[in-house]
């Protein structure tokens, strides 16, 4: 009981009413004789003196409705309350060992695949990409659109990479730098490769040390290994011999056990997927995991106080309508809990089962029936249960259905009222700043499609004039031609116009087999994009020289032809290029 309280104590208001009715009530029952008591006494006749029990019953009563209603609590119930902060980084292998073949039908696809079957699990919170070779590089920051990476993954491959080999570390490198960019201080790494040596794997928990990244790992191959067989189909070889791929599970079991992550084997079945997916789809909190995924609200007890009311009740009815009139006019409470009504518990037992749609039905109490609704993800009727709920836990889970469904500013806004509410609301805020960062990418994705649209119809209109202005060029070069043909004809004679007859003859048959050749070349090439192109993913000597001069925001999308690819080659150079610069002015002093 050292936790008891009222949750509504201003109905403690209500006993000035009584306070003020009871001397009224008292004074009118000794008054209320046929015979005035003067002349009572003077007859001789004894007056019943009146009974004082209906009104002691009445103050009694009034004083239980009143404590009912001041909500007397000294219980608390746990209700579920999502995270939105939970954050995850997906690093993928991209060096020519995954070219080997002994998973079929080589360790790159199944890797792709692999990856694309873990976003859906990912429902909660953030997810990142990042590729690496020799060097790590950020393919996409983190994000809750799963489609975006789902749009990037298959594009990924050891041609897009600036620099070969296969450094892990710089890969968990660079992960930890998109966690710690994007304000996490704790979260997963999914590392998937075919293994690290034994300095990689140095390297890699020096690059973890001091950290609570979670790194977990799938391992891309057999220990057995197999020969790598480059796309030409040719194998890779070393000093003559082929050069034979191995996965060493001492070094990768040495990140996972350091870090509390996990590692699973590649296999022919998703039992690897789900074992990942399952282990890295709850956001990892940091020691205080229960807390942040439940909140505490307190029961009110109120409801145990209509029993003695109940029978106060039956003695008003039979006595008198006073205590009928005030249980009439008192307003009461709807309780949120009752022990002759069960519908409740047993919608919860079916929640705790994992039914939520079904929970969603049977819940009564609409704080319950909205994070049912939250769980079965019908976010848009999660909205309109929990909206006209104004305590913090439902608006704070209102701020989550919000985010889930895309609404970044509503989030924000519903967010900000929890903390007005509540300032000291730890999860309020940081998901606060998860929807506003995540509005915030939106913004800059719609900026620079409309950029790139801008910037396609400018080199389209410049194409058309440039074409327009030859067409017309070409057209007068001809009239002026034909005007200076006439003219010399004009003063010929027969003879020098029979010569100069077969010299046109002989020009224009000569010009149209020109431009014949010239068709076929323009029409082998028209399908070629006239922005500078990329072959087998490596940019030549000129491509070279337009990125070290271009600006690496604007120009980027006119370095390549309209595919993935080429785009995700030219962002991994231009980070490559930012970074050789970076140390070369560090060098300099």
């Amino acid at each position: 009981m050292a936790d008891f309280t009222f949750m509504h104590p201003l109905w403690f208001a209500a006993l000035i009413p009584l306070i003020i009715v009871l001397p009224w009530l008292k004074g009118k029952a000794q008054h209320s004789g046929l015979i005035a008591p003067h002349l009572a006494e003077k007859l001789g006749l004894t007056q019943q003196q009146p009974k004082r029990w209906p009104i002691g019953l009445l103050a009694l009563g009034w004083l239980i409705a009143v404590i009912a209603m001041a909500g007397p609590s000294w219980q608390k119930v746990k209700l579920p309350a999502y995270n939105l902060s939970g954050a995850r980084v997906l690093v993928m292998n991209m060096s020519q060992s995954m070219y080997a073949t002994d998973i079929k039908p080589n360790r790159l696809t199944q890797e792709r695949f692999k990856a694309l079957d873990m976003l859906p699990g990912w429902k909660e919170g953030s997810t990142g990409l990042v590729a690496f070779a020799g060097d790590g590089y950020e393919v996409s920051p983190l994000t809750t659109d799963s489609s975006t990476l789902r749009n990037l993954i298959p594009s990924l491959s050891p041609e897009v990479m600036p620099i070969a080999g296969n450094n892990a570390a710089k890969g968990i490198a660079e992960a930890i730098r998109l966690l710690k960019q994007a304000g996490h201080n704790t979260g997963d790494i999914i590392l998937m490769t075919d293994g690290m040596t034994q300095t990689v794997a140095q390297q890699a928990l020096a690059e973890l040390k001091g950290t609570h990244y979670r790194v977990s790992i799938l391992a891309m191959g057999t220990v057995e290994g197999a020969p790598i067989q480059l796309p030409s189909g040719n194998l890779l070889l070393e000093n003559g011999a082929p050069v034979m791929s191995k996965i060493d599970i001492g070094t990768l079991m040495s990140i996972t056990d350091s870090t509390g992550g996990i590692l699973q084997m590649a296999q022919a079945t998703d039992n690897d997927v789900n074992a990942i997916v399952n282990f890295t789809a709850k956001p990892l909190a940091s020691g205080k995991k229960g807390h942040e995924k439940e909140l505490q609200e307190r029961l009110n007890g109120g409801f145990w106080l209509l029993l003695p009311l109940l029978l106060l009740a039956l003695l008003g009815f039979r006595r008198g309508i006073v205590l009928a009139a005030m249980f009439v006019l008192l307003p009461i409470d709807h309780a949120q809990a009752s022990p002759w009504t069960n519908t409740n518990r047993q919608a919860y037992e079916i929640f705790t089962d994992g039914h939520y749609k079904q929970a969603a039905q049977d819940f009564t109490s609409p704080q319950w029936k909205g994070i049912a609704e939250y769980k079965a993800k019908q976010y848009d009727q999660a909205i309109e249960t929990l909206k006209p709920l104004q305590d913090p836990t439902s608006q704070y889970n209102l701020g989550n259905a919000y985010a889930q469904k895309g609404d970044y500013k509503q989030a924000a806004a519903t967010y900000e009222k929890v903390l007005q509410q509540q300032p000291d609301f730890a999860d309020a805020k940081k998901n606060l700043a998860i929807v506003e960062q995540a509005e915030k990418q939106r913004q800059q994705q719609e900026e620079q499609k409309k950029q790139t649209n801008k910037d396609q119809q400018q080199q389209q209109g410049q194409q058309g004039n440039k074409d327009q202005q030859q067409q017309q060029g070409q057209q007068g070069n001809k009239d002026q031609q034909q005007q200076t043909n006439q003219q010399q004809q004009q003063s010929m004679t027969e003879a020098e116009k029979k010569q100069q007859a077969e010299h046109n003859a002989q020009q224009a048959l000569s010009q149209q087999t020109q431009q014949q050749k010239s068709g076929k070349e323009v029409k082998q090439g028209e399908n070629q994009p006239s922005a500078v192109t990329m072959q087998q993913g490596k940019p030549s000597a000129d491509q070279q020289q337009v990125l070290s001069v271009s600006n690496p925001i604007l120009k980027k999308l006119e370095q390549v032809p309209d595919d993935t690819a080429g785009l995700i080659r030219a962002q991994l150079m231009l980070q490559a290029q930012q970074r050789a610069e970076q140390q070369q002015s560090n060098k300099s002093w």
